[in-house]
């Protein structure tokens, strides 16, 4: 059963997730290191928050291979740049070490390299989820840069930086391997999640798309679909926040707004029909009723609009009033000097 993390941009992902599926050893294309017992799937907390199936190893104390997998090998072309991702989390101890590597490649520099990790290490902290990147450079790559990365998934943060490879003119196969070996602590658990290989085209998902955060630059984001803070359903809206919001502020778009009370020919309701209507409906007309603004809530901007109108309706009575006072205090003046 596949999770939204891991369907996100599937058609990209070179891994087949159909056996990601709860059970224990090998899987689907995902062959087992270390025992049946060192490698559990089962419901956990992924690193978005929500219920995902985990890839646990469990360490039996031989300090040897002690969980997670090489997959069976898949088609690239060595002229292309693939990324290879996978979430991890380590508990109770840093025995061991955790390893993301790949299939067949040479040093950036193009030197033979016998068994190629982007990383192997321990994580910097328990208990938290980490992104670990990794990047094999195309066979025609001159560039020694290294783009890969141990990446915070609470900040987005690359914490540790990892050694790329490039593909030699030879290869046209490769493997995603990630595990813990070498633990010999029992109680330690190895938690992974989502594999991804994504050929770097253009097409593949951002890495702030599989830190699921958003960047820290000063650049607009643009989000192509609903958003959803502290909820999964945002429904109709484009964003939904099941929660407070504070700002220093808001904007509403206003397309009409009601000055049009002031206009001539507008006909002013009278404090006799609001009256009326009030000991009917009991509530303002116009205006939403408690039952419906509870059902339903209410829009800022209209609501703002409805409340401007009646503010205004009720300036143009308080004129007339003033005006109709005015005129009885000239009269009852004038009625007086006589």
């Amino acid at each position: 059963m596949l999770t939204a993390n891991q369907t996100s941009g599937y058609s990209q992902n070179l891994l087949d997730l159909s056996g990601w599926t709860t059970g224990t050893g090998s899987t689907g294309v995902f062959v087992r290191s270390g025992s049946n017992e060192e490698n559990s799937r089962s419901w956990g907390i992924g690193p978005d928050g929500e219920s995902a199936i985990l890839w646990t190893a469990i360490p039996s104390g031989d300090a040897n291979a002690d969980g997670g997998w090489t997959t069976q090998t898949f088609p690239i072309v060595h002229t292309s740049m693939y990324r290879f991702t996978a979430w991890v989390k380590k508990t109770h101890s840093n025995g061991g070490a955790t390893y993301i590597g790949c299939g067949p490649a040479l040093n950036l520099s193009g030197t033979t390299v016998s068994n190629a990790y982007f990383w192997y290490g321990d994580m910097p902290e328990l208990n938290k989820w980490y992104l670990m990147v990794g990047y094999v450079h195309a066979s025609d790559d001159a560039s020694t840069i290294n783009y890969g990365g141990l990446y915070d998934g609470v900040t987005g943060a690359k914490v540790v930086s990892f050694t790329d490879f490039k593909f030699a003119t030879t290869t046209v196969n490769t493997a995603h391997r990630t595990f813990l070996f070498y633990d010999p602590e029992v109680n330690d658990r190895q938690y992974m999640y989502a594999p991804r290989v994504d050929l770097v085209n253009g097409n593949e998902p951002s890495l702030a798309a599989l830190l699921g955060i958003q960047s820290s630059s000063s650049n607009p984001a643009y989000f192509a679909g609903k958003v959803g803070i502290k909820t999964t359903n945002p429904g109709a809206f484009d964003l939904a926040v099941n929660g407070k919001i504070r700002a220093r502020e808001v904007k509403v778009d206003a397309d009409v707004w009601p000055d049009y009370v002031f206009a001539k020919g507008y006909e002013l309701p009278s404090l006799k029909k609001t009256e009326e209507h009030i000991m009917k409906k009991g509530h303002l007309p116009g205006i939403p009723s408690a039952a419906e603004a509870q059902a339903n809530g209410v829009e800022l901007g209209d609501m703002n609009k409805r409340l401007l109108k009646k503010i205004e309706e009720l300036t143009l009575h308080l004129i007339r009033q003033q005006k109709e006072i005015t005129e009885l205090k000239r009269e009852f003046k004038a009625s007086q000097i006589k």
